[in-house]
Formats: structure tokens, sequence, C-alpha cells
């Protein structure tokens, strides 16, 4: 009988924390959109939303350019982050967190013109071997393999 009382105080313990903490990798101070960038990514519906807002940390492997728009940096994650990554990352990704950093550049992709109109980027561009720490929703890309991505990106700090 203790051992059942133990086991449920553990419980709900541990659901106090998560509720008033947010699972691993957040962080509520910072889990804002305030410049409304969830509203310029384009053809949203191809992410799944896991998280509506994380933070997470890491070393920058790559950074490349998008015709639409969006700067694909590719994430080596902090230890304590490489639960965010998946088996599409690990075989299309080089096994980095995608993080998107949108319309940040001119687009040639037509059907990303559109949603990127009113909407002036204010992120930093991170460069490679920068270590840096992003916020933003964790999503899986439903048009690439599901791999997991920060997209897009609300806030960045490069340490």
């Amino acid at each position: 009988m203790l051992a059942v009382v133990v086991v449920l105080v553990a419980a709900g313990v541990t659901d106090y924390y998560v509720s008033r903490n947010g699972p691993p990798g957040s962080d509520h101070s910072q889990c804002s959109d305030p410049d409304s960038i969830s509203s310029h990514v384009y053809n949203s519906y191809r992410l799944n939303i896991v998280k509506s807002c994380i933070t997470a940390s890491g070393t920058v492997d790559n950074v490349l350019q998008e015709a639409d728009g969006d700067y694909h940096v590719r994430l080596a994650l902090d230890s304590q982050y490489i639960n965010l990554t998946n088996s599409a990352n690990d075989q299309y990704q080089y096994g980095d967190l995608v993080v998107e950093i949108i319309c940040a550049l001119p687009i040639t992709q037509s059907d990303a013109v559109s949603a990127c109109q009113g909407y002036t980027n204010n992120i930093t561009i991170p460069s490679v071997n920068d270590h840096i720490t992003v916020t933003g929703p964790y999503i899986l890309d439903t048009d690439h393999y599901n791999w997991a991505e920060i997209h897009p990106v609300y806030t960045l700090t490069i340490s």
C-alpha cells in the first residue's frame, strides 16, 4: 500500500512539474511569436506541429539557401536535445535538426511568394560552426519524410 502511495505522489509531482514548467526543451519566457512569423509559413498544412514552442541549442553544421526564401539550417544538437531528431533526420539531414528561418531571401518558388508579403525577417542568420540557441514550433515536415524541424524560428541567439 505504501509503495502505491509513493508512486502516485511521485506521478503527481511529475505531472505538476511538467504542467508548470513544460516538457524538456521548452522555455515559456521565449515562446511567443511577436511578429506573427508563423502566419508567413507557406503551405503550413505540410507542417505537423508536435509542440507549439520549444528551445534547443547546438552547433551549426550547414546553412542552405532555399528557393522558398528560407534559410535551411542544419543544427547538430547539444547532448540534452538529441532526442529531438528522428530517423528521417538521420537519413536525410546527417542526424541534424532542421531549423528554418523564413522569408529571409529572394523567393523564386512561386507558391511561397504570397506567404512572405508584408513580412521582413529580423532573425540573425548564423554561420557554420556558430553555437546557437533557437526557439520556435517543433514540427514534422510531411513534405520531407517527416523529419523534425523548428519551423519557423521565433528567436535565435549566437553564443
